[in-house]
């Protein structure tokens, strides 16, 4: 099939996990036999990325939401759209109405409610509702990542055409060694302000303050992260940013890993820290074990790590199981799945 892949932004331009995802996405398609372009913002001298071929439009990402003229002629030559949450799933909706071309949407973020937490009240509502616009179209296919993003497409509206499916993970990378009774949490590229609230990283820290018997690890980086460092208590550990292969090791070691966001498009450190062995405490359900919470509150934070602290033994075992299940996460699935879910919109 030829499939035309639309995207704010796509690699070497990113700004965290969602990007990477839409290239090892395109990539997967390419290897599993289809032709495949990607029309983003950018560079237009940039016409490939590794071994895939972009069409850069140089605009701002804000304005991708203006270019469903442009998606529509691209896509007279493609089999379906395939886009994701932002701004350019709009354009590539309306694209798919003037060109006649099935559109696939993939969620990697939707915040919902949530919105008026990490903006205030006024500017939270109009997030809201512009994603309300965004997200709530007749999609093809509407792809969600984990249970937790699932409910709040709900409440915004979207009803039809959902599928759930969840990238994959290279197992053999991971491995568990002797559990250690500390709290791990794993941020993203950067930390800003907001992202602080969307990931619940102030929460965490405020737990942390109730539970000085208790080590934390925190690692991330960002200007805002700093401020919080300049408060944090002698048990939070910050290690900054650290590789791939600097983490493994402390996923191997936490006996808890802790991510209690507001939301997650799929939630990839919670599926790197079960193929490690620990168990987890978070809002996401990827059908983990550990304590799933509905809030991420401090005090709701400060009774499931304490819960799980105070019994090594069962928290250990819960581990072991979130290991078993995490082998179950796949890029061959994935491509799969994503396949069958071409198949039956085209």
């Amino acid at each position: 099939m030829r499939i035309l892949i639309t995207c704010e932004l796509f690699p070497p331009d990113f700004t965290g996990g969602g990007e990477t995802l839409i290239y090892k996405t395109a990539e997967k398609l390419v290897k599993s036999g289809h032709e495949v372009k990607v029309l983003t913002t950018g560079n237009p001298k940039i016409k490939k990325y590794k071994n895939i071929e972009t069409i850069r439009i140089p605009v701002n990402r804000y304005l991708m939401n203006l270019m469903s003229p442009i998606i529509a002629y691209y896509a007279k030559d493609a089999d379906i759209i395939q886009t994701t949450s932002g701004n350019a799933c709009f354009p590539s909706w309306l694209a798919s109405k003037i060109s006649g071309k099935p559109v696939c949407c993939y969620v990697n973020h939707i915040l919902g409610k949530n919105w008026k937490k990490i903006k205030g009240l006024l500017t939270g509502t109009v997030f809201e509702l512009l994603e309300r616009i965004f997200l709530a179209r007749s999609y093809d296919a509407i792809i969600f990542q984990n249970k937790s993003s699932k409910e709040i497409g709900a409440d915004i509206g979207i009803k039809k055409n959902i599928f759930m499916l969840q990238p994959g993970l290279i197992y053999e990378k991971f491995h568990t060694g002797k559990k250690k009774p500390f709290v791990l949490f794993v941020g993203n590229f950067s930390m800003s302000k907001a992202m602080i609230k969307v990931k619940g990283l102030d929460n965490l820290i405020e737990a942390a303050r109730r539970m000085p018997e208790v080590k934390f690890l925190i690692v991330g980086k960002g200007s805002y992260l700093n401020e919080l460092k300049k408060n944090s208590t002698k048990n939070i550990l910050f290690k900054g940013p650290l590789t791939s292969k600097q983490l493994a090791p402390l996923y191997s070691q936490a006996l808890i890993f802790c991510l209690p966001s507001l939301s997650e498009g799929f939630g990839l450190t919670i599926l790197e820290a079960m193929a490690s062995g620990c168990a987890i405490v978070s809002t996401i359900d990827l059908g983990q074990k550990g304590i799933l919470m509905k809030s991420n509150s401090p005090e709701k934070i400060e009774h499931a790590i304490k819960k799980l602290i105070s019994n090594y033994k069962m928290t250990v075992r819960l581990g072991k199981r979130n290991r078993a299940l995490a082998k179950r996460f796949t890029w061959q699935n994935f491509i799969n799945r994503l396949n069958r879910i071409y198949g039956l919109i085209s």
